[in-house]
């Protein structure tokens, strides 16, 4: 066996080596083995010439060769996994980023190609189609390329039948089959609230949430707020500790079901394109795609909506809202075009509940009935401590609410 000469030498009047980055980078480079962080799968990465086995223990082979190779070679070996991330996160490469950077631009513009591959429907602008696609594939450049404070500001989200190929087309974004396999997760099941689901989603490049509307039954303020962090705090497994992680996802959704939007604060983290057919049999070059993008990137383009672009979503948008089953009765006991009529009423939601028929109404019913109202109405006024609207009553309306308006001393006018 070949004595090597490691550059930390024993301390003075001992023999045994320290076990150092050092010293383990140097046995790392005698024994030819090349390890690197990956940063968007955020891990580390052992390459040993020659290793044969199992893709399943691969992780954890290698690094126990590591160890092996080590003892040795006469160094202290309980420390040395630390190094090894040590001396990786030295390497640390961007698989997305030499991809996209792998040729130049050609000069030659392919996204109208790009465009065409998604037929939205009849009545959805054109324009606005091309304008989601292309900053959103924009902010997939900006996510691999910008080294930090990235943040997502929406997620594409195609809607259409089942069978037309959503899922195909996502994967057609990229080419390269390996790259793919290794940054592009399908089917993701999103739950904000779960570590490991953070995870799974955070360590590839793009992400399709899988279930859309389960992962709105979910906490789906904390789901937005995760979408467009900038940053992720977790802990990897056998790490000791968490660490910062600057955001290297983008994210992109595919459902079904046209009215599937839930939230009635605003939806405009969704840029819903409802797609009638798609062709993910495409022979576009998505490299020089990325490639063209990032030339954009570097010529200051943004990846996120002006305050027009987004008016404009909020609008279409309406068209996927889910209609809940309080805001349809409301039709039944609001007149909106009796505002100058004699069936005003000055209403909570909670007694538009209670004039609906609804005997004890809870919190949760009270905040949908509010929801309802403003949607319909506008924002409430604040009356004597109380937030109420003005709403003019049908008959049906006006004859539920004369026993309210007795036992709550509210008014009619």
């Amino acid at each position: 066996m070949t004595q090597l000469d490691f550059p930390d030498k024993p301390p003075t009047g001992h023999t045994k080596l320290p076990a150092t980055i050092e010293n383990v980078a140097h046995l790392l480079n005698h024994e030819g083995i090349t390890v690197r962080y990956n940063v968007i799968k955020k891990k580390d990465e052992i390459c040993i010439p020659g290793h044969q086995g199992t893709s399943d223990n691969v992780d954890n082979v290698t690094l126990t060769r590591i160890v092996s190779a080590a003892s040795k070679h006469g160094l202290p070996t309980g420390h040395v996994p630390g190094f090894v991330q040590a001396v990786a996160d030295r390497n640390a490469y961007n698989p997305v980023a030499d991809w996209i950077r792998s040729r130049k631009w050609d000069g030659t513009d392919r996204l109208g190609d790009l465009y065409a591959t998604v037929v939205a429907g009849p009545d959805y602008p054109g324009v606005l189609k091309e304008i989601l696609i292309r900053k959103w594939l924009l902010s997939a450049v900006a996510a691999a390329l910008v080294p930090t404070g990235f943040r997502c500001r929406g997620v594409l989200t195609l809607q259409g039948a089942q069978g037309i190929g959503k899922t195909s087309w996502v994967k057609s974004l990229v080419t390269d089959a390996r790259l793919r396999d290794e940054v592009v997760k399908l089917d993701h099941h999103m739950d904000a609230g779960n570590k490991d689901t953070i995870l799974g989603a955070i360590s590839h490049w793009m992400v399709e949430i899988g279930e859309l509307e389960s992962s709105f039954k979910k906490d789906i303020a904390r789901l937005k707020g995760f979408l467009t962090s900038d940053s992720d705090r977790v802990r990897r497994p056998y790490d000791r500790r968490e660490s910062e992680y600057p955001r290297r996802t983008v994210f992109m959704a595919t459902v079904n079901d046209s009215n599937f939007l839930t939230d009635t604060t605003g939806n405009t983290r969704w840029w819903v394109i409802p797609v009638q057919k798609l062709d993910f049999h495409h022979s576009i070059d998505m490299q020089q795609v990325f490639a063209q993008l990032a030339v954009d990137l570097e010529n200051g383009a943004q990846w996120w909506l002006t305050e027009e672009e987004e008016a404009t979503l909020e609008a279409l948008n309406g068209r996927h809202q889910t209609i809940s089953a309080i805001a349809e009765k409301l039709a039944e006991y609001v007149d909106l075009d009796g505002f100058d009529g004699p069936r005003v009423a000055l209403v909570t939601a909670t007694e538009m509940l209670e004039l609906m028929g609804y005997k004890q109404p809870t919190n949760p019913q009270a905040k949908e009935c509010a929801a309802a109202l403003r949607s319909l109405l506008g924002e409430s006024k604040r009356i004597k401590g109380i937030n109420r609207w003005k709403v003019p009553l049908t008959d049906n309306g006006a004859t539920a609410w004369q026993p309210i308006h007795v036992r709550k001393s509210a008014e009619i006018y």
